[in-house]
């Protein structure tokens, strides 16, 4: 549990940089540029640690890995094209469904028996989330964008959901860093392909050295993160790993209030109440 908290911690840091940088660059430019870091980290830490790489590719299973890794790119890809207008707040309440998704994984395939205590997780969290969306639902009407950024978030949550279930399964089978060398080299060549056929026209307004410095230090927080995460999933099921990640949107929600001023209302903080109870609920 200690690495799952370590990856907690990085991870809520990193959708604060990710939100702090994204301005003056464009979405797929900043992923392809910190993907190159990520990728030399994960075959550096690799190669020193002696993993077999070659076994991994040959592995008839390891295709599993590369399809979670390509859910891993767009959910990627969606969450950092929301940020570029949207809040961190707003993004905060979609990562708590991604529990909701584990459990239902959990009870409908691990076979786990179900309780009063996990159908009423289920409702609290249902409830929460419909507070949250019918809050927001007069402005979604009156601001097209607010509906759009709703939809990237929903695929976001769907996209990062799948990918963790199947890494999960794939860590019974392959080494932590073998699926993280394929997750960041995935991300890295998916994103400069999707980069030079869209060219996107947007350009940084920061000097290169500025940029690349930027990249490394996000490139060290989230593989730090990533690897922390893999190896806490490695020594618990997906949904234990998905709880402990309540404390990723809350410590997001705080960072975003004291970075960039976000703010919640009323119904906001009874929605985050709910979705953590019934989380809470759901263990």
């Amino acid at each position: 549990m200690l690495w799952l908290f370590l990856s907690v911690g990085l991870y809520a840091f990193n959708n604060v940089l990710w939100k702090l940088f994204l301005k003056g660059e464009h979405p797929l430019h900043i992923i392809s540029r910190r993907a190159i870091f990520t990728v030399a980290f994960a075959f550096g830490a690799a190669w020193v640690t002696q993993v077999n790489l070659i076994d991994f590719i040959l592995h008839p299973n390891s295709i599993y890995v590369f399809i979670a890794s390509l859910f891993g790119v767009l959910g990627l890809v969606l969450m950092v094209t929301f940020l570029k207008s949207g809040s961190l707040v707003q993004m905060s309440f979609y990562s708590l469904l991604g529990t909701g998704i584990a459990a239902c994984y959990t009870y409908l395939f691990r076979e786990e028996s179900l309780t009063t205590k996990a159908i009423l997780g289920s409702a609290l969290m249902s409830i929460g989330y419909l507070v949250f969306c019918f809050n927001d639902r007069h402005k979604a009407q009156k601001e097209k964008a607010l509906f759009k950024q709703h939809l990237l978030l929903i695929g976001m949550t769907l996209s990062f959901s799948v990918s963790l279930l199947i890494q999960w399964e794939s860590l019974k089978i392959f080494p932590p860093l073998a699926i993280i060398c394929t997750q960041e080299s995935t991300v890295l060549i998916t994103t400069s392909l999707l980069g030079i056929f869209f060219n996107p026209a947007e350009n940084s307004r920061n000097s290169e050295s500025q940029s690349t410095l930027k990249m490394a230090l996000m490139a060290v927080v989230v593989f730090a993160g990533i690897f922390a995460g893999t190896i806490g999933l490695k020594t618990a099921d997906p949904f234990l790993a998905s709880v402990a990640g309540f404390a990723v949107p809350v410590l997001t929600v705080i960072f975003g209030g004291i970075v960039f001023r976000d703010r919640m209302d009323v119904l906001h903080w009874v929605s985050l109440v709910l979705m953590i109870v019934g989380g809470i609920c759901l263990l």
